[in-house]
């Protein structure tokens, strides 16, 4: 008999992948990494000029609200060369309410709201004047009425901007994307 060889096995397959399915998987996943990045890039401009909106929107109706609920004047001041605004109320610091008689400074206010970074009032209309520097002051009384007024806010960088609207007979607020200016009635329209 002649010796027996072993029969030859074939040889062990491999578990894994090659190095070009990898590089083929990392490239995919860069370009999709890209396409995400670019994506968020384009949305967080937007997303900061509508917190600010919404932001400024909560305190002028939180002013509204304040100034029917309390019976009493409250003011939000913008200061325009800083881009941030405040909630002034009716009280005195030490408490009791304010008076013609007490000095300004002696006066309750929140703390400034900051616009963020590239945002800024680009224009502000209050009883159809327009302002672009120094300290503007509207009111809410307690009837709900407001001083009509318009702000505008732009994000700089990217030229977006918004504009809210302060109805004065109600006190209450539109939203208008982009500049917005309200015509004055015509002398036809009134007849």
């Amino acid at each position: 008999m002649s010796p027996s060889r072993a029969p030859h096995a074939a040889p062990a397959k491999r578990a894994g992948f090659s190095l070009v399915e990898l590089m083929g998987v990392i490239v995919i996943i860069m370009l999709i990494g890209t396409m995400v990045s670019i994506s968020w890039q384009a949305i967080v401009p937007r997303e900061q000029l509508n917190s600010d909106v919404r932001s400024l929107a909560a305190a002028l109706q939180g002013a509204r609200s304040n100034a029917i609920a309390r019976n009493s004047e409250f003011r939000l001041i913008y200061d325009l060369d800083n881009d941030r605004y405040r909630t002034m109320t009716p009280y005195r610091v030490g408490g009791g309410l304010w008076t013609m008689a007490d000095d300004q400074a002696d006066r309750q206010v929140t703390t400034w709201q900051e616009l963020a970074d590239g945002v800024e009032f680009s224009r502000i209309v209050v009883d159809g004047e327009e302002y672009d520097e120094g300290d503007i002051y509207v009111r809410f009384d307690p009837l709900g009425t407001a001083s009509d007024h318009t702000v505008t806010l732009l994000h700089q960088p990217y030229g977006n901007t918004y504009t809210i609207e302060v109805l004065a007979l109600t006190g209450l607020i539109r939203f208008h994307e982009g500049e917005f200016r309200r015509e004055p009635p015509r002398e036809e329209e009134l007849e």
